[in-house]
């Protein structure tokens, strides 16, 4: 029986359109871009500081251990996607499974980390600029917000060749970066270790893998094809792993115990105009991704799962982040660290319960994209419930 109700299930989900503004089924290279332009953002700026507190060796465990969790997430948040007939962003597909409680808290959580990750966005874009070109970070940071508010307010139509085009040269500047800097590497900044900061990685590296948003942004895009989605979402996630343990290595080889929060600023300090300018062209490009789909993402949700006016969606979402920013929260790696540590663990706990429960329903197709999905689902239950619950603590 379950298998004709999962047959059933696929017919009518090949009838869905998509229901945003660009409706071409993308390409595989595209879905890549879209799912890294949907994760790498200011977060990446922050690890090498967070592996400098802690030393190379354990934060590029970090690094790799983090990053293969949230892939593996990733393949099972692909599935409940896959699965459904409807596009829903991440607050729709909470409600669906997990009933009204579960929509509101993913609700509660969406609609203040993003906003808070954007403006982590704001603030780092505006010292970006303003160490590249001069002046008020605070001036470049306005003009950071309404480059990106415009973009947002115009969809995806845009944003998906800005996606790919970020996402080109994100990859290219960073081996730029990395092969640069490579001769300026001293051994000793690779030797030390530090375990009171142990645990310190923990909220800034998953900040900097956290972009579950983005996979049911692509999986509407790529129309349902099962294959494409999964390669998609592999080959990002092993891109990711590699970028951010080449970033890390590099900048904490180059200046150790002395990496500053947003890591691009002191390497450039340090080495001089040509990488100062091309660490933050760098780190310039992955704010403006980072902040372009995350307002996407908030925007569709309004959109999808609460009916909001389109007209008025993408300026809602882009205000809340300035009015924050106006306030006075700049603080980059403490927000990162609370965000990453606390919103995001929560998040993902959620993520995970909403699988589990569309698995025990009966509600998955037939085919799976992870063998040994429940294990892997068990493990991160109890590997985000302790993330969270250290961040938490710590905050006290």
């Amino acid at each position: 029986m379950l298998f004709f109700q999962n047959l059933e299930r696929r017919a009518e989900c090949e009838l869905i359109k998509y229901k945003g503004i660009f409706r071409r089924k993308i390409s595989l290279a595209e879905g890549v871009a879209l799912l890294i332009s949907g994760t790498v953002g200011a977060g990446v700026l922050g690890i090498p500081y967070a592996v400098a507190k802690v030393g190379v060796v354990y934060g590029l465990i970090y690094v790799v251990v983090l990053g293969l969790l949230m892939a593996g997430l990733h393949l099972l948040l692909a599935e409940v996607a896959a699965s459904s007939c409807d596009n829903l962003q991440m607050v729709g597909l909470a409600r669906t499974h997990l009933g009204k409680a579960g929509g509101l808290i993913m609700a509660v959580l969406s609609y203040v980390t993003i906003p808070a990750a954007m403006v982590v966005y704001i603030i780092g874009g505006g010292e970006s600029l303003a160490a590249l070109l001069g002046g008020s970070s605070f001036v470049w940071s306005i003009i950071f917000w309404a480059v990106g508010t415009f973009l947002v307010v115009i969809g995806l139509r845009m944003i998906k060749v800005v996606d790919v085009v970020l996402s080109i040269g994100l990859l290219s500047v960073i081996s730029i970066v990395s092969l640069m800097v490579a001769p300026h590497i001293r051994i000793e900044h690779m030797m030390y270790n530090d375990f009171a900061q142990l645990l310190f990685p923990y909220g800034v590296i998953l900040f900097a893998f956290s972009g579950a948003a983005a996979i049911p942004e692509t999986h509407a895009l790529l129309k349902g094809d099962r294959v494409t989605f999964k390669k998609a979402i592999i080959i990002s996630s092993v891109l990711m792993i590699v970028l951010y343990a080449v970033f890390a290595f590099a900048v904490v080889g180059v200046t150790g115990r002395n990496t500053t929060e947003i890591a691009t600023i002191g390497l450039g300090n340090a080495l001089g105009d040509g990488i100062l300018l091309l660490g933050n062209i760098f780190a310039i490009l992955a704010m403006g991704s980072g902040f372009l789909m995350g307002g996407v993402s908030v925007k569709d949700s309004l959109k999808w799962d609460y009916k909001f006016p389109p007209r008025f969606a993408g300026p809602v979402v882009c205000t809340v982040p300035l009015v924050i920013f106006l306030l006075g929260l700049r603080s980059f790696i403490g927000i990162l660290d609370i965000v990453g540590g606390v919103l995001v663990s929560i998040e993902l706990l959620l993520v995970t319960l909403i699988y589990w429960r569309a698995r025990s329903k009966g509600l998955l197709l037939k085919r799976h994209y992870l063998h040994h999905a429940l294990l892997l689902a068990s493990v991160l239950l109890i590997a985000f419930t302790v993330g969270a619950v250290y961040s938490v603590a710590k905050l006290f």
